[in-house]
């Protein structure tokens, strides 16, 4: 009997007596039982060492992993996979398409497992994400894996790389160049078509002028789109190149405004500078900080709508920053446009800015500007009801 029961407790995965009483054969028994237990618990020891490795890997890798038997049926998954896909629940023992709801998936993953080929894809998958969808871009690896305990049977493997972000700066990146040779593109045709005309002779002498300030319009708007763009090269790099000094706001803000006097004056607009009784030094390079309240001003001024525009600029302290308020009562910005003011060569009115010689870039830089300083710019505006630029900038640098 005390045999029997040491059998149970080998099965049961229970501790065996220390010893048992019984004949030498009885107690030879007992002694390969123990060495069973022992070889039985070291294997389950290894296992659950290689069980926490291989938990351990894929917790920390950069890419989703999933592993589907030959039904599509999801049978393990990291936690990489479901912060990718936003997954509210466990997709385990759910077959792939009610996961992930996407027929090109289901189909790589089919044809590894029907022709034991290593598959690769990239897709464009829709993410839930509350009550809208993402559009993601993934690489996909499919390949083939024997499935323990099941015989010949086969699972796939398959490694999810989210490439979204790099996609959407390929688009910017094509953007950006398509923008920028569309812009190079329309000064230089009329400089050259212009310069043709003088070439071939039999013009006046008031045409031949005319041709020639058309000319140096344009090629002022050539260099000052080159300037912008060096500019933004320059912010975007590691090194910006900022110089900060202790500069005085009020006084950058009248140097700004005496800059552009003669065209306040001459679209008799009126500009009203308002500043709390103190306002901190700030800690700024001020050449740049000049540029981005003259790109500020220069806006509002272009894109008034109307002659006799107002803008108000308001200084104020908060904290340990300064706020920079720019104001103005023009045809404020539609709801759609705004979250793209920002963006370079982007323009609520297309034709009309570049009737005014914009380049597209100055609130770009602006933005740029203002996070080199470790500030922010945002922008509020009501249709119809003027808009209002509000630049936060920290009073001094941090390490």
């Amino acid at each position: 009997m005390s045999l029997r029961r040491e059998v149970g407790y080998l099965a049961a995965e229970k501790p065996l007596s220390r010893g048992v009483k019984g004949s030498k054969v009885v107690r030879e028994i007992h002694q390969d039982l123990w060495t069973i237990a022992n070889r039985r618990d070291a294997v389950a020891r290894k296992v659950a060492e290689e069980d926490f490795s291989l938990r351990a890997i894929l917790s920390r890798m950069a890419e989703g992993v999933l592993i589907a038997d030959r039904d599509l049926r999801i049978l393990l998954t990291n936690r990489r996979l479901h912060e990718m896909f936003l997954l509210p629940r466990s997709p385990h023992d759910r077959t792939v398409m009610e996961t992930f709801r996407n027929h090109e998936l289901h189909e790589v993953i089919r044809h590894t497992l029907e022709s034991g080929e290593p598959q690769f894809a990239e897709l464009s998958i829709e993410v839930k994400d509350g009550e809208q969808f993402q559009q993601r871009h993934f690489q996909i690896s499919s390949a083939s894996v024997g499935m323990p305990d099941r015989g010949s049977s086969r699972g796939a493997l398959v490694i999810f790389h989210d490439v979204t972000r790099i996609r959407s700066l390929e688009a910017v990146r094509k953007e950006f160049v398509a923008n920028v040779s569309h812009e190079l593109r329309t000064p230089l045709s009329i400089i050259t078509g212009y310069l043709e005309t003088l070439i071939e002779g039999g013009t006046d002498e008031e045409s031949s002028q005319r041709f020639l300030k058309t000319m140096h319009k344009h090629a002022h708007r050539l260099n000052l789109l080159i300037e912008d763009l060096l500019v933004l090269s320059q912010l975007e790099s590691r090194t910006p190149g900022l110089h900060f000094e202790q500069v005085d706001l009020v006084q950058c803000v009248d140097r700004v405004v005496e800059q552009l006097d003669s065209r306040i004056r001459t679209l008799q607009a009126t500009v009203a500078v308002d500043a709390d009784k103190w306002v901190p030094r700030i800690e700024a390079d001020s050449v740049r900080l000049e540029q981005v309240v003259f790109n500020l001003l220069d806006n509002g001024l272009k894109h008034g709508g109307k002659p006799g525009i107002a803008i108000r600029i308001r200084l104020r302290a908060s904290q340990d920053c300064a706020i920079i308020r720019i104001q103005d009562n023009g045809p404020g910005i539609p709801l759609s446009d705004q979250p793209h003011i920002f963006e370079r060569f982007y323009r609520v009115h297309k034709d009309r800015s570049r009737d005014a010689g914009g380049t597209g870039l100055g609130l770009s830089i602006v933005k740029h500007i203002v996070q080199a300083h470790g500030g922010t710019v945002t922008l509020e505006s009501t249709p119809g009801a003027g808009a209002t630029f509000v630049v936060t900038l920290p009073v001094q640098q941090g390490e």
